[in-house]
C-alpha cells in the first residue's frame, strides 16, 4: 500500500509514520518541514517537500501572523499538495489543509483519512468565544469561508482519524459513524520518583500553551479560593497568558503563581511537583496528563482531556468535570491533605503507562490503525461487491 501524509508541522506524525512502515506500507511525508529537522520518523519514510510559507516564516521567527494568512496557508498547501500528487492508495491529511489533496487521493481511488485531532471545528470555536468573554477578551475566529471548507473536509472523507471520545462526540451523528478512535499517546518514558521531605512547599505543576483551551480561568479562580498556606502553583506556558485582561489580573493577585516560559527537560518540571493538574475545557488529547502520570506526579484532569479515557477514574489519577472551579478544589485539597493519597497515585499512575506500552509501542494507536486499515479493507470489499 503507498501512503501519504500530508502535513504543513510534524507535530505528532511520526507516529502514523511508523506504524505504515511497520505495516510494510510504503510511506512518503509531503510537508513544509525540512528532513533535517524531523525527528523520531523511521528511516524508510520519504518525504517530499511542499511549500507553507506562513507556517515557515511563523516557525522560524515565532511571530504571531493574521489568522487570515495561516488559513491561505493551508489552503496553498493543500492544493499544492493534490497538484503533485501521484500514486498513492490513502492519503491521511491534517484537518484544515487536505480538502483538495483528499479529492484529489480519491480520484486516483485511493482513500481519504482527515486526521482531526481536535473536535468540529463549529463547536470548538463556539466554546472558544464564550471561554473569551469570561475572561475579558474576544476570540480570534476562523474565517465563514474558512470554517466551510473544514466542514466539507469532514464531509468529503472516507474516513476521520480522531484521538478521542470526547472529540468524537463532538461531531454530528452521520459524521460520527466515519471516526476511528486512535489515542495519540506515544511511549512515554517512566521515570523513578523521590519523595521530597516532610515540609516542603507543596508545589502544584500544570502544563499548556493555550489559556483559553487549557481552563486556567477555572485554575486560577480555585487556586485564589483555596489560599493555601506553604503552596505554589508552576505552570509550564508561554506569555499568553498576559492577553486576556481577568487572566492577567488574577496573576497579579497571586503572589504564589510561577509561569515558566522554558524547561530544557520536562522530567524535571515533573520532578519539582508534588502534584499535577490538567484543566482542560477543550484538550483532543493531551499528551502532557500522561508525561506527568509517567512522572509518578499525583494527577488530576478533566473529563474534556481526551487522554484521560486512557486512565482509570481514582486508580490511576483523578477525574474532574471541565468547567468547574468547585471540583478543582475538592480535588486539589485531597492531594495537599493526603500524602497517601499522593503516594498510591504515584505508584500506580507508572504502570498504567507501561500497560499501555508493548515492546516499546504505544498500544492504543497501534490498535486505532490496525482499526482504521481494517475499516478501509472492509469498505473496499464493499464496494467491489456492489
Amino acid at each position: 500500500m503507498k501512503v501519504v501524509i500530508a502535513t504543513g508541522r510534524q507535530a505528532h506524525y511520526q507516529l502514523p509514520a511508523n506504524a505504515f512502515v511497520r505495516r510494510g506500507c510504503d510511506v512518503c511525508l509531503y510537508t513544509a518541514t525540512p528532513r533535517s529537522r524531523m525527528r523520531n520518523f523511521d528511516p524508510k519514510v520519504m518525504n517530499r517537500w511542499i511549500p507553507a510559507p506562513v507556517a515557515m516564516f511563523s516557525g522560524l521567527t515565532h511571530l504571531r501572523t493574521p489568522l487570515v494568512l495561516d488559513e491561505l496557508d493551508s489552503t496553498f498547501f493543500d492544493h499544492w499538495t493534490a497538484k503533485v500528487l501521484k500514486d498513492c492508495d490513502l492519503l491521511l491529511g491534517a484537518s484544515t489543509s487536505s480538502l483538495a489533496s483528499g479529492k484529489a487521493a480519491q480520484r486516483l481511488g485511493g482513500t481519504f483519512v482527515l486526521d482531526r485531532a481536535c473536535p468540529d471545528i463549529r463547536v470548538q470555536q463556539d466554546v472558544m468565544a464564550e471561554e473569551a468573554k469570561k475572561v475579558g477578551s474576544e476570540f480570534r475566529r476562523n474565517s465563514p469561508w474558512f470554517i466551510e471548507r473544514q466542514v466539507e473536509e469532514y464531509e468529503t472523507a472516507d474516513f476521520i482519524l480522531s484521538p478521542s471520545d470526547y472529540s468524537r462526540r463532538s461531531f454530528p451523528d452521520h459524521l460520527r459513524k466515519k471516526v476511528v478512535l486512535a489515542p495519540l499517546y506515544g511511549r512515554s518514558k517512566v521515570s523513578p520518583r523521590n519523595s521530597k521531605p516532610l515540609g516542603s512547599t507543596f508545589v502544584l505543576g500544570c502544563v499548556g500553551g493555550q489559556p483559553l483551551r487549557k481552563g486556567y480561568l477555572y485554575l486560577l479562580q480555585a487556586w485564589k479560593e483555596l489560599a493555601l498556606p506553604n503552596a505554589k502553583l508552576k505552570i509550564r506556558t508561554g506569555d499568553a497568558m498576559f492577553r486576556y485582561p481577568l487572566l492577567k489580573q488574577l496573576m497579579s493577585e497571586l503572589p504564589n503563581v510561577e509561569l515558566v516560559s522554558y524547561v530544557p527537560d520536562i522530567s524535571t518540571f515533573y520532578a519539582e511537583c508534588d502534584a499535577f493538574i490538567l484543566p482542560s475545557v477543550d484538550d483532543g488529547f493531551g499528551m502532557a496528563l500522561f508525561e506527568a502520570v509517567a512522572n509518578g506526579v499525583p494527577s488530576v484532569a478533566t473529563r474534556n482531556c481526551g487522554a484521560s479515557e486512557l486512565l482509570v477514574a481514582d486508580r490511576d489519577c483523578l477525574l474532574i468535570d471541565a468547567f468547574s472551579v468547585e471540583q478543582i478544589k475538592d480535588a486539589v485539597l485531597r492531594l495537599y491533605e493526603s500524602r497517601d493519597l499522593r503516594d498510591r497515585l504515584s505508584r500506580s499512575g507508572p504502570a498504567a503507562v507501561e500497560a499501555l506500552q508493548e515492546g516499546g509501542l504505544p498500544r492504543p494507536y497501534e490498535d486505532g490503525v490496525d482499526h482504521l486499515l481494517g475499516s478501509i479493507a472492509r469498505a473496499k470489499l464493499v464496494e467491489s461487491a456492489a
